[in-house]
Formats: C-alpha cells, sequence, structure tokens
C-alpha cells in the first residue's frame, strides 16, 4: 500500500497551473509513504475525525491495485478529518460537495482529480440561509441547530450567505457520476436525512453508505427513519459506531 501510494501521488497533487507548491505537496505526501515501509502492516494512517475511513476501508475490503470512486456529502476540508482523503492518496477519486465556498476552493490545488461542487443538498428546491460558524465543521442552515451550538459549543457566527439548494441526483448527473460506485458518505449538520431523499438509488447505488445520525437507537431501529429509508432502497445496517450508520447494497 505504501509503495502505491508513492506511486500515484505526482498524478494525484501535482498541478501545471502551481507546478511550485504543488511539487512541495507531492514531496509531503512521498516520504510518509516510504517511512511507512519501515513499520510495515502495524502502519494505519487515517484522516478521519474518529477513522471513518478505516472502517470504510475495513467494510469495502479494496484490493491495493483497484482504484475506486466516492461521493462525499458534507466534504469540509479536502485533507483535515476528511472521510475519504485517505483514498485519495492511493489514487482514487470522486464529487466532493460542501456549502462552504471558501472550503471547495481548497480542493482545486489540494485535491486537483476530485470534482469539488458547491452546493446545498435538500430533497427539495429553495434558498436556505447557510451559516458559517467559527467552527465550520458545525455550519448549517438548520436554526435551531445553529443556536444550540452557539449555546453549547460557544461558537460564533462568520457569515451567512443565500443559496439555492440542489438534489444529489442533478449534481451526480451534472458531474456523470458512475451509476454504481463505492461509498457515499453524508454529514451535514442535521439536514442527513433530506440529502438521502434527493438521492435516486434506482439510478445510483453506492456500496456502502455512511451517515451521521445522533438520534439512532441499536433497541429500536425500526424508529428511524433514516434506517427505514435505507431498509427500504435495499440496504442493509452493518454497524452503528459513534454517530456514524453504515449501510452495504444487499
Amino acid at each position: 500500500m505504501a509503495i502505491k501510494e508513492f506511486r500515484v501521488s505526482f498524478r494525484q497533487f501535482f498541478v501545471i497551473y502551481s507546478p511550485f507548491w504543488s511539487f512541495l505537496r507531492v514531496l509531503k505526501y512521498l516520504f510518509p509513504s516510504l517511512n511507512r515501509l519501515s513499520f510495515g502492516k502495524s502502519a494505519r494512517i487515517s484522516y478521519a475525525f474518529t477513522g471513518e475511513d478505516r472502517l470504510i476501508e475495513g467494510l469495502l475490503k479494496p484490493k491495493i491495485t483497484e482504484e475506486g470512486f466516492y461521493v462525499e456529502v458534507g466534504c469540509n476540508h479536502p485533507t483535515f478529518i476528511s472521510n475519504s482523503f485517505l483514498f485519495y492518496r492511493r489514487g482514487w477519486s470522486g464529487i466532493c460537495i460542501d456549502a462552504n465556498a471558501k472550503l471547495i476552493a481548497k480542493y482545486k490545488y489540494l485535491r486537483p482529480r476530485d470534482k469539488a461542487i458547491r452546493a446545498f443538498v435538500s430533497d427539495k428546491q429553495n434558498e436556505v440561509n447557510f451559516i458559517e460558524l467559527k467552527n465550520d465543521v458545525l455550519s448549517s442552515a438548520n436554526i435551531n441547530y445553529i443556536e444550540e451550538m452557539l449555546l453549547e459549543e460557544e461558537q460564533s457566527i462568520v457569515s451567512e450567505q443565500k443559496i439555492h439548494t440542489q438534489t444529489l441526483t442533478e449534481i451526480l448527473d451534472a458531474c456523470d457520476c458512475p451509476q454504481k460506485f463505492d461509498f457515499l458518505s453524508v454529514d451535514v449538520e442535521e439536514e442527513d436525512y433530506y440529502a438521502l431523499l434527493s438521492l435516486d438509488f434506482s439510478k445510483y447505488q453506492p456500496r456502502l453508505v455512511l451517515v451521521e445520525d445522533e438520534s439512532f437507537d441499536m433497541e429500536n431501529p425500526e424508529n428511524n427513519k433514516i434506517f427505514c429509508y435505507m431498509k427500504a432502497n435495499g440496504y442493509a445496517l452493518v454497524g452503528y459506531i459513534l454517530t456514524n450508520l453504515y449501510f452495504m447494497k444487499k
């Protein structure tokens, strides 16, 4: 795996419009890959918040020679607490979606092979007020959630922007997304269910779906709307760790 990361680093990180800085990024990821060789199979790297990428890898069991495809809704930063960056380093690519324009702009330089889309994903067409908080991971258009974060997490508002919503199906259509791909990650702060509703599962069929839901009760899964919706679309729950649900296509 370290050799695979080394081999694809130049292709994944070098861009002609920023040759000097992108070459430095190539070197930045070349050397850690080589250093891992001395640690053997015991070396495990994670870029996600709580190891979600390692769990995704375990569930998908991708072959080293394969290069897969992902879709990440609520992707946030390209390299920091990212569910997909581990796979990008190994030669994968995909579609990364977030409502924060500043974060999406970073993808052009840090992950040039991805398609980075600035959008607010929802099942209904309307205009929302996207509120960016000091901790941008917590940004949302849900005013109740924002008020809770301002009170409990001592956050402050950085900016407010009006943005038209788009369905996930519309975005994937526009980006020529393959109908079958490896995994879908959804983390959009209290809007996760509506983001899932906006995807036509009869057209797009990810093997694995990872979605955040802090209200899930393992003893009463049928009371959870995300669980019921995914089950109705042919997905089985294979794990619930911390606040994330993991569904595999049956």
